[in-house]
C-alpha cells in the first residue's frame, strides 16, 4: 500500500498505523496525525479535503478576535491542499470507491505517510500514496510528495495545487465561521507562486511560498499554473512534490516576509526532497534521543507513551520565542488556543527534565505578560500580579463571558472571574524550574519578580475573619470546576500559602548570596525587608479546610455538607459511572477532577504518607474524571502511596486517551494537560524520580509486567542517564572533571553518584 515509502519507516514501535476509511473517525485521525515543528503545524487532513474534514494550519503566537468573543488562535490558509481530477471524478475517499487505505504516523521521523487504492464509475482503479512533514531541521520549510498511478487505464489527469484560502475559524454557533484574514498579496516569480494574507485586527503578515516539481518517468518540470493537466498511460506514474516555505511579521519585519519565502524556497527547492528528508530525520533523532522512553515488557503502553511525547514535541522550537502552548495544543480550534494552567503544572515538568532552553521560554511567556498580569491585579482592586485564566498574545484575561451548552441554552462561563489559582500556579512553575536548573540568573532577571509580585497579589486577595482569627481565600473556583465561587478551597489555600512562604524564603536567600541584584529588584518593584516580614507573619494563618474525623482536607469550606454520593460502578476505562438522575452536581461532593489530590502532588514534601493515602481513599469515590488531566494525577498518587495495581489502570487510560478517543472529544485537538500528567505518571510516579531542593529522589514502584525503564532527564546541567530495574536503578552521567560527583536519594538514601561510571544501587529488603 505504501511501497514507495516503506524504507523510509521506522521499526513498527514507533508507528501509529490505522487501516480502512471511516469517515466517522476522519476528524479524530485528523487531530492524532498532527504534525509540526514549534513555528507552524497541520492537522493530518487528507490532501483532497472531503466532506466534513476540519483543516487547520496555526502558527506560533498568532491570535486575532474579529467576529469572536475573544482573542483566538488563527487558522491560517492551508498548504496541504492538493486534487487530482480524472475523467471529471475528484480522487477522493467520499466520491470514490475506497478498497484499500492506511496511514501512517512515522513518530521517531515526523513523517506522515498514505496508501489509497480508488476505484472510479468505470471501476478502473488508481494508486495514491503521499508522505509530508514540516522539517524539524528548518521551521520555515514543509514538503509533501505524492505518487499517482493509473492502473487499469490510460488517463489526462488534472492537477490542482494552490493554498487554501477559504478557511474559517469555526466558533460557537452564535457566532458562526470567522475570518480572520484577507489575502494581502498575491505574486509569481516564475514557477514559484507567493501568497501573504493579514489578519484582520492584529495585522500579522503570514507569508507563503510554494513551488510544484512534477516527475513522470526521467522527465521532470514545475509546470507555471495551479491546475495542470498530464497524460497517464496504463501503469504509469507519476511523482509530484510540492515545497514551502513560511514566515511571519512576527519573527520577520513585514518587507522581509516576501524575499524570505522566496529564499528559502530555493534553497529547499535546490537541496531536493531527500536532503531536506534527511535533515528532517536527523533533527527528529536528536530529539529522541534526550526524550525517549524505553519500557521493557510492555510495548503496547511503551508506544502510547511515544505518542504522547511526540506531540509535547511538535508544540514548541526553541528558537520561537515568546509564545506558550495551549490546551489543544497545536492540533485544533478547541479552546480557542488559549493558555491555561495545562501548561505549568502539567507540560512544563517534561520540558524542564528533557530540554530546559524551552522551559525557560515557556516561562518567559509569562514574564512578558507580567505588567498585564499587574494591571489584571489592579483592575480587580488587587495588589501584585494575576495571571489570567485564558490567556493569549497580550496576557489579558480571554476567558468567554458565556457559551452554549448541548441544550442550545446559554451559559455563564466564571472561571475567569473566580479560577485564580493559575497565579500560584505559574509562581510554582518558576520555582520548580528553578530547582532543577539552578538557572540563578533567570531567578534574578524574571524569576524573583514574578514571585514576589504573585505574593503580593495573595496577600491582597486574602481576607482576614477577626472572629475566627485566620485568613481566608473566599469567591474561588478550583480544580474542581463542579463547584463554583466557593471559599476556602484546600487547593487554592495550600498554594497561595505556599506562594507567600516561597516568595518569603528566596528573598531571605537571594539576600544573604545577591544582595546588590536584588537590591535593583526591590527597587524596581518598590518591595522592603518589612514587606517581606508581613508574609511571614501572615503564613500561619491561612486557614486550611480539615476533618480531623475523616483526616483529610476538605475541599472547600462547606464540601463535606453536601450530598454524600459515592461511585460504585465504573466502566470499560475505569471511568465512574455516576448514579442516574442527578441534575445538579454542584450539590453533591462528586469532584470533576482530582482537587485535594493534585496539591498533595504539588506539595509532596508536606504531606506523610498516611495522609495521603487517607485523602486518595477518599476523593478516589468521589471523583468523576470529568476533564482529561484527572486520570494522570490519580496514577501518580496511586503509586506513590503503594497502589501499584491501581496506578497502572489510570496510566492506561491516561495513555489511551487521545489515541482511543476516550473522551470522545479528541477531534477538537489533543488533550495537551494529559499528554504532560501521561508523561509525570510514568517518571515522577512509577520510576520515582522526584526534585527536592538539595538532591534528586529516585524511589521506583514498577508495575508488574515491567522488567525495565530507562530515559534520560537533565538535572543541575548534568544529563543523567537512567535505568530502573524491579530491585536496582543504574544512575550514569558524562563530565569532564575527574572524580565529579552528585548527590542522589536512591531508595531513601543519599548515594554519591560518580560521572563517567555505572553507578549501580539495590534496593534493601524490609
Amino acid at each position: 500500500m505504501i511501497s514507495h515509502y516503506d524504507d523510509l519507516l521506522s521499526p513498527k514501535s514507533w508507528l501509529i498505523t490505522r487501516r480502512g476509511w471511516a469517515f466517522d473517525r476522519l476528524n479524530h485521525r485528523e487531530t492524532i496525525f498532527a504534525l509540526g515543528n514549534g513555528y507552524i503545524a497541520s492537522r493530518g487532513i487528507l490532501e483532497e479535503l472531503p466532506k466534513g474534514s476540519i483543516p487547520g494550519t496555526f502558527f506560533a503566537g498568532i491570535y486575532d478576535i474579529t467576529g469572536a468573543q475573544v482573542t483566538e488562535l488563527v487558522n491560517a490558509p492551508n498548504p496541504f491542499n492538493f486534487k487530482i481530477i480524472v475523467d471529471g471524478e475528484k480522487v477522493d475517499v467520499m466520491a470514490m470507491d475506497v478498497s484499500d487505505h492506511v496511514r501512517v504516523l512515522d513518530m521517531k521521523q515526523g513523517f506522515l505517510v498514505r496508501g489509497s487504492r480508488f476505484t472510479n464509475r468505470h471501476r478502473h482503479r488508481f494508486d495514491y500514496q503521499s508522505i509530508r512533514f514540516t522539517s524539524q531541521n528548518n521551521r520555515h520549510v514543509a514538503v509533501m510528495q505524492i505518487y499517482f498511478t493509473s492502473l487499469d487505464a490510460d488517463y489526462e489527469i488534472t492537477l490542482e495545487s494552490e493554498i487554501d484560502t477559504s478557511i474559517t475559524n469555526r466558533g460557537l454557533i452564535t457566532e458562526g465561521k470567522k475570518k480572520h484574514f484577507h489575502i494581502y498579496e498575491v505574486t509569481k516569480k516564475g514557477s514559484i507562486n507567493y501568497l501573504c494574507v493579514k489578519t484582520l485586527e492584529k495585522e500579522y503578515l503570514l507569508g507563503y511560498a510554494s513551488y510544484l516539481k512534477i516527475k513522470k518517468g526521467k522527465t521532470s518540470w514545475s509546470p507555471h499554473h495551479r491546475t495542470y493537466k498530464i497524460l497517464l498511460k496504463k501503469g504509469e506514474t507519476c511523482q509530484i512534490t510540492k515545497y514551502f516555505s513560511f514566515f511571519t511579521s512576527k519573527d520577520v519585519s513585514s518587507r522581509m516576509i516576501k524575499s524570505r519565502c522566496l529564499s528559502t524556497i530555493r534553497k529547499a527547492i535546490g537541496d531536493g526532497f531527500d536532503i531536506l528528508r534527511q535533515r528532517h530525520s536527523a533533527a527528529w533523532l536528536k530529539k529522541w534521543k534526550a526524550c525517549n522512553i524505553e519500557i521493557e515488557g510492555d510495548a503496547p503502553l511503551e508506544k502510547g507513551l511515544r505518542f504522547n511525547v511526540y506531540h509535547m514535541l511538535i508544540a514548541v522550537n526553541k528558537d520561537v520565542k515568546d509564545v506558550s502552548i495551549g490546551a489543544k495544543s497545536v492540533t485544533g480550534e478547541g479552546y480557542r488556543g488559549h493558555i491555561f494552567w495545562d501548561t505549568e503544572i502539567f507540560l512544563l515538568p517534561f520540558y524542564i527534565y528533557t530540554q530546559p532552553v524551552i522551559a525557560k521560554n515557556l516561562l518567559m511567556y509569562r514574564y512578558n505578560r507580567l505588567n498585564q498580569a499587574r494591571s489584571n491585579a489592579a483592575l480587580r482592586g488587587y495588589k501584585g500580579a494575576m495571571f489570567p485564566w485564558e490567556s493569549a498574545d497580550s496576557g489579558k484575561e480571554e476567558t468567554p463571558s458565556w457559551y452554549k451548552d448541548e441544550n442550545g441554552e446559554i451559559k455563564r462561563v466564571t472561571t475567569g472571574d473566580f479560577e485564580h489559582h493559575i497565579t500560584s500556579d505559574v509562581a510554582y512553575a518558576v520555582y520548580y524550574y528553578f530547582i532543577m536548573t539552578q538557572d540563578f540568573e533567570f531567578m534574578l532577571k524574571q524569576g524573583l519578580e514574578i514571585l514576589f509580585e504573585t505574593a503580593r497579589f495573595w496577600e491582597s486577595r486574602m481576607v482576614w475573619n477577626k472572629k475566627k482569627d485566620r485568613l481566608e481565600i473566599r469567591h474561588v473556583t478550583g480544580p474542581d470546576e463542579y463547584h463554583d465561587d466557593v471559599h476556602n478551597n484546600a487547593f487554592t489555600n495550600l498554594m497561595a500559602r505556599w506562594n507567600l512562604q516561597t516568595a518569603y524564603k528566596v528573598f531571605r536567600i537571594f539576600n544573604k548570596a545577591f544582595p546588590e541584584e536584588l537590591d535593583k529588584i526591590t527597587g524596581k518593584i518598590k518591595l522592603t525587608k518589612k514587606e517581606t516580614d508581613g508574609w511571614r507573619k501572615k503564613i500561619p494563618k491561612v486557614y486550611i479546610p480539615y476533618s480531623k474525623k475523616e483526616n483529610v482536607l476538605e475541599e472547600f469550606e462547606g464540601y463535606f455538607r453536601k450530598k454524600r454520593l459515592r461511585v460504585v460502578r465504573y466502566d470499560k476505562h475505569n471511568f465512574p459511572i455516576p448514579p442516574r438522575n442527578i441534575l445538579d452536581l454542584e450539590k453533591t461532593q462528586f469532584s470533576k477532577q482530582p482537587d485535594v489530590i493534585m496539591v498533595l502532588y504539588l506539595l509532596g514534601n508536606k504531606f506523610d504518607i498516611k495522609f495521603k493515602k487517607s485523602n486518595f481513599e477518599f476523593y478516589e469515590k468521589r471523583t468523576l474524571h470529568g476533564s482529561s488531566l484527572s486520570p494522570s494525577l490519580f496514577a501518580v498518587a496511586a503509586s506513590e502511596i503503594g497502589e501499584t495495581e491501581k496506578a497502572y489502570r489510570f496510566l492506561t487510560t491516561s495513555i489511551n486517551l487521545d489515541l482511543k478517543d476516550i473522551y470522545r472529544n479528541t477531534h477538537e485537538g489533543i488533550h495537551a494537560a494529559n499528554l504532560g500528567g501521561s508523561w509525570q505518571a510514568v517518571i515522577n510516579g512509577f520510576a520515582g524520580v522526584r526534585a527536592k531542593e538539595e538532591y534528586l529522589l529516585i524511589n521506583p514502584h514498577l508495575p508488574l509486567k515491567w522488567k525495565k525503564i530507562q530515559f534520560c532527564i537533565k538535572w543541575c546541567n548534568y544529563s543523567l542517564a537512567i535505568k530502573v530495574y524491579k530491585n536496582k536503578v543504574d544512575i550514569s552521567f558524562p563530565s569532564g572533571k575527574k572524580g565529579d560527583f552528585i548527590p542522589i536519594k536512591v531508595y531513601r538514601i543519599v548515594e554519591k553518584v560518580y560521572a563517567n561510571k555505572k553507578n549501580i544501587f539495590y534496593k534493601q529488603e524490609g
